[in-house]
């Protein structure tokens, strides 16, 4: 099994598992859209979040990449771009950020996603 550093502990115990959501399997999309998603999860920390790839038949494709702080709320943060690959920062043409269903800037996102991730640090550490 595929195994990556975790970026909140540093250990390379991070665990990427495809899921399959029953309506993939049921129905082809006749549109020409694809859906991908992969839940990563880190075996030493407990640091993890889901990532939903969605591709267009015009090749517009988004990445939305949700990570769940405690019970509520999530920290969801949104890739539009025109290819499927996240290479960079640069491959992106748009990013959107959001703390539940609430647009945030990318300044609070990531202090938000910050804490929680000192947060699990420091509960692995001890």
């Amino acid at each position: 099994m595929e195994t990556l550093r975790c970026k909140t502990c540093g250990c390379e115990s991070l665990r990427p598992m495809q899921v399959v959501f029953e309506e993939e399997d049921q129905f082809d999309n006749p549109l020409g859209e694809e859906q991908e998603s992969r839940f990563y999860s880190c075996q030493v920390c407990g640091d993890n979040w889901l990532s939903v790839k969605e591709k267009t038949a015009d090749g517009e494709c988004t990445i939305t990449f949700v990570h769940q702080m405690e019970t509520a709320p999530v920290l969801k943060r949104v890739a539009h771009m025109s290819n499927a690959v996240v290479i960079s920062d640069e491959s992106v043409d748009e990013w959107e950020y959001f703390k539940g269903d609430k647009p945030v800037d990318e300044a609070e996102w990531e202090a938000l996603l910050s804490d929680r991730r000192d947060t699990l640090k420091a509960t692995c550490v001890n």
